[in-house]
């Protein structure tokens, strides 16, 4: 009986060994994962040395400030205009209208205002590279990258609180930039802060609950003074929603100035931008860009009710509850750090006396 067990147990055996042998060895091939560290020919965008001829030439989308172009026939362009560290960014391709893209790397993460190349594996060999989906594919060596369409996919919860901004704005600097009339020239410090000002402006309106808090505030004017009816506030929240473009300056002599695509702000107002209650200038001035003149209080303030006035426990809650993507004053640390410089950085300098030019106070 022992006997034909064993005999028994040998063929369960043998079988089982060749069953396994049968069975294929599934492949693992790991995603290329690039240190930011070890990269060579990184750029500052936006940085004090920049030419007001390059600064000018500047234009951010505010929620997705990542670029990636083709440049030249082998190697792609980052660009990325955020403000903070972000982490864990993939790039993919789309070689053909019809296919799924393609992981090409991962990059552990990306310095703020940066811009780099990176070279095409594809372009050099053929490469085992995973969709979008997950599965393991064979992309041959490409000739020819003019019709493949690049990606980025940041997996960085600051970065996709970015993404979650419902508003298109695209911003970008006055072309015409000197010391002239109501204008002063604009520095790379001032495009930082506005950078900061108008993503988090954004993230503002991008809010549920502001568009709800707008359409319940009552009191607020069209210029011949009536009162905007329910229909008129639902098509100048649309228009702050899907306008595509914003174009800021500095100004001297007021306060700010807007109209059109315009809506720009002294110096003070970017120093102060972070503190509670300070919304008046830069909501004013958007209530010009949004059509809207002195008569109206969209504007300017007029029996206790102001288009700021409905933003300011807004704004001040966001402040508050550090929800802003850019709430800290530190992160830039731009009045600190050029507080005793005059001239082309801190435009208002000194007065003689040796006091500030609108000295302001950080509160949260």
């Amino acid at each position: 009986m022992k006997h034909y067990l064993l005999i028994f147990s040998f063929v369960i055996v043998l079988f089982s060994c060749k069953k396994a042998e049968k069975e294929p060895i599934e492949t693992v091939v790991s995603t290329k994962v690039l240190n930011f560290k070890s990269l060579s020919g990184v750029e500052n965008l936006l940085a004090d040395t920049e030419s007001t001829e390059v600064m000018v030439t500047r234009s951010i989308v505010l929620r997705d400030p990542l670029k990636i172009e083709l440049s030249g026939t082998s190697e792609v362009k980052l660009i990325n205009f955020t403000l903070k560290t972000i982490k864990d960014v993939h790039v993919f391709v789309k070689l053909t209208a019809d296919a799924e893209r393609v992981e090409l790397l991962k990059i552990d993460s990306i310095t703020p205002l940066v811009t780099f190349k990176l070279p095409v594996s594809i372009v050099e060999k053929e490469e085992q590279l995973y969709t979008e989906s997950g599965q393991l594919v064979t992309v041959p060596k490409q000739t020819d990258l003019s019709k493949a369409v690049f990606t980025v996919v940041v997996d960085d919860p600051f970065y996709k609180r970015l993404n979650a901004i419902k508003i298109p704005w695209k911003l970008s600097f006055r072309k015409s930039q000197e010391d002239a009339g109501n204008w002063y020239r604009m520095n790379p410090l001032h495009a930082r802060e506005s950078l900061v000002m108008f993503t988090n402006l954004a993230y503002l309106f991008s809010q549920t609950s502001t568009q709800t808090a707008f359409m319940a505030y009552e009191g607020l004017t069209a210029n011949d003074g009536t009162l905007l009816s329910t229909e008129r506030k639902e098509a100048v929240y649309r228009d702050i929603l899907t306008r595509a473009n914003v174009e800021t300056g500095l100004v001297r002599n007021v306060s700010g100035l807007g109209g059109g695509n315009l809506v720009a702000g002294a110096e003070y107002v970017l120093m102060r931008h972070y503190n509670k209650n300070s919304e008046e200038v830069i909501v004013h001035e958007l209530g010009h860009a949004l059509g809207f003149g002195h008569s109206s209080n969209m504007t300017y303030a007029s029996s206790s009710k102001a288009f700021h006035l409905a933003m300011r426990p807004l704004i001040n809650k966001l402040l508050t509850d550090r929800e802003y993507p850019y709430w800290d004053y530190r992160m830039l640390n731009t009045y600190n750090t050029y507080i005793d410089m005059t001239g082309d950085y801190l435009r208002e300098g000194k007065k003689a006396d040796g006091s500030r030019h609108n000295p302001t106070k950080y509160e949260y």
